[in-house]
């Protein structure tokens, strides 16, 4: 299902991530690299705060959108609670599935619901959504749309679905520069995430296929290069807002 032309791109994008300027929160170089894996006239990084109706910030990359009509935010707010299927995250606690808005509405439903009315204000005809991990109410998301043709296939799901860790590895790291936080290796890193995620030390050794000791180790020289002294220090140092997911 996914050919060996699909891996490569996929580096292509883990790799403009990496490059990301630290002015970026998401990168405009990895947008314009996801939007040549999962063909898309738009790809935008969203983040709000839905329970009280404020967009916080958007990124995107695509095609230049016209100017939004005064009363757009009424619209907009509208078509994220009413329906499903925007809000999806908040009414199911799932933060991690990937979806279409065709996964909910078939395409008599949606030109009469408020997501519609969004859709063609917007001039949409398809939308994919990858959720991220936010902090608190916040809620984040990468939006890919086009605006004619054929919808999102599942193999581009699988595809956004195999990214999404690195999406969310490109927030922590955004996080991280702002915060200051020294650079760790992406092994490190790796160690890290286990450590957050409640692995004990020889939990640890077994996944990574390395012997107790090395995780000691790594983890000293991880406690000397953030300036702490305890695995929750680490943790909470090296990964400041960005929560697992």
């Amino acid at each position: 299902m996914v050919s060996e032309r699909d891996l490569r791109r996929m580096l292509d994008v883990v790799e403009c991530g990496r490059q990301a300027d630290p002015d970026e929160v998401f990168p405009r170089q990895l947008m314009a690299a996801l939007s040549e894996l999962v063909p898309a006239e738009d790809v935008t990084f969203q983040l709000s705060r839905p329970l009280d109706h404020v967009v916080l910030g958007v990124e995107e990359y695509g095609v230049e959108p016209d100017p939004l009509p005064e009363g757009w935010e009424e619209v907009f707010w509208r078509s994220y609670w009413d329906g499903g299927v925007c809000c999806r995250p908040q009414l199911t606690g799932d933060y991690t599935s990937v979806w279409k808005a065709s996964d909910y509405l078939s395409a008599r439903q949606l030109a009469n619901s408020a997501v519609g009315e969004w859709f063609r204000l917007i001039g949409v005809r398809h939308e994919i959504a990858v959720p991220l991990p936010g902090r608190g109410a916040e809620d984040r998301r990468i939006l890919l749309f086009r605006s004619a043709g054929r919808d999102f296939t599942e193999r581009e799901r699988l595809l956004l679905t195999m990214l999404r860790p690195h999406f969310i590895e490109v927030l922590r790291a955004h996080e991280r520069r702002r915060a200051g936080v020294p650079d760790l290796t992406a092994r490190q890193l790796q160690l890290l995430r286990l450590v957050a995620d409640g692995h004990s030390n020889a939990q640890i050794a077994h996944r990574l296929f390395v012997a107790e000791g090395t995780v000691r180790k790594h983890l000293e020289n991880i406690y000397e290069r953030l300036g702490v002294t305890s695995r929750t220090a680490a943790v909470t140092t090296a990964f400041p807002r960005v929560h697992s997911a």
